[in-house]
């Protein structure tokens, strides 16, 4: 009998990829349950822990197996407890305390089901160009990407130059929910003072970070929508466009770094952070998926590329345009006006 072969292309790539949703529904389930809120009382074992829930004790050994598997949590004999990143981010009442992870992936869940009905129509499900839907979104999107956003402005500020750093006293933070850039600045900046525009039920909610970070004595507000509200001329050392640029697509972010120009003053920095593909779109994967994520939920939303962003600072008047490397998705750019 002839010898057969191997396979040398086995399809365990769509295999991981087609299970890769069992990670976030495994994670969901746990914070649905309070399980990570239980286990920062201390360690326990699967039969105290589901009394103290009220669950299923086989059942739960199986979960609580499952996320020491994905490293959230620390087995020691019959005993789980909680590793650093789930002590950091998933213990409710925390700093840094990632909310509403099982609305959103729930919500998220639903609308990625229906991307092939989207693809075949070219039309959104939920439309957060409109103002309603965006007043209803936003708030449970803020909060649950704090952490994310803030990591990466501390990092950011502490990549800028020092001659930069210390040019920065009025800083303009457009859109910016809950205010995770600009509060990271006036942590690192004792001195600076931040103007924060957004809707007003989102204002509520920067307000309440930055009297948690100890920075809302710096901290004004201006209510409005980022399309219609004027900027003051010339009047800040740093305007921050903090992940929205994708939602308002090429027209929109095109005015909008229009707008950010003319509100800064000379020598003056605009810093954008957003999901960056490769120029010729092959890559990274997270900004690819993400643009069928605006496909699905934005009119006009979509990902640029450096070359275009490039081009539009340009565009404005900008002089200089660097980028930073942070512990975000894409490198953050930094533009000189």
């Amino acid at each position: 009998m002839p010898h057969q072969k191997t396979d040398s292309l086995p399809p365990t790539q769509i295999m991981e990829d087609l299970w890769a949703a069992w990670r976030t529904q495994t994670l969901a389930a746990a914070v649905e349950l309070g399980l990570f809120g239980q286990l920062a009382e201390g360690c326990g074992t699967a039969e105290r822990i589901a009394a103290s829930l009220g669950v299923s004790e086989p059942a739960l050994r199986r979960l609580l197996d499952a996320l020491v598997g994905l490293g959230y949590l620390k087995k020691r004999a019959a005993e789980y407890e909680l590793e650093p990143i789930a002590r950091r981010y998933l213990v409710p009442g925390g700093e840094f305390h990632v909310e509403g992870i099982a609305q959103f992936a729930r919500r998220m869940s639903d609308d990625w089901w229906r991307l092939a009905e989207v693809i075949k129509s070219g039309r959104s499900l939920a439309n957060v160009d409109d103002e309603s839907r965006a007043r209803e979104f936003f708030p449970i999107l803020v909060r649950h990407i704090f952490p994310w956003s803030f990591a990466a402005a501390s990092a950011a500020v502490s990549a800028l130059p020092k001659t930069a750093r210390g040019r920065i006293q009025r800083i303009l933070d457009v859109a910016a929910g809950s205010a995770a850039w600009s509060i990271a600045f006036a942590r690192a900046l004792g001195s600076a003072r931040v103007t924060v525009l957004d809707f007003p039920e989102v204002i509520d909610i920067a307000r309440s970070y930055a009297e948690r970070f100890g920075v809302a004595d710096r901290f004004s507000y201006l209510e409005g929508n980022l399309r219609t509200t004027e900027f003051p001329q010339t009047s800040y050392d740093l305007v921050i466009l903090g992940h929205i640029i994708h939602s308002e697509g090429e027209q929109r972010g095109r005015q909008l770094i229009a707008k950010a120009f003319s509100a800064l003053d000379d020598n003056g920095l605009l810093l954008i952070a957003d999901l960056i593909p490769t120029d010729n779109r092959t890559g990274p994967a997270m900004p690819l998926l993400f643009s069928l994520n605006m496909l699905l939920h934005t009119g006009s939303g979509d990902v640029f590329t450096m070359a275009e962003y490039r081009h539009w600072l340009a565009e404005a008047g900008f002089k200089k345009v660097a980028t930073l490397r942070v512990p975000a998705p894409s490198p953050l750019i930094l533009a000189t006006k």
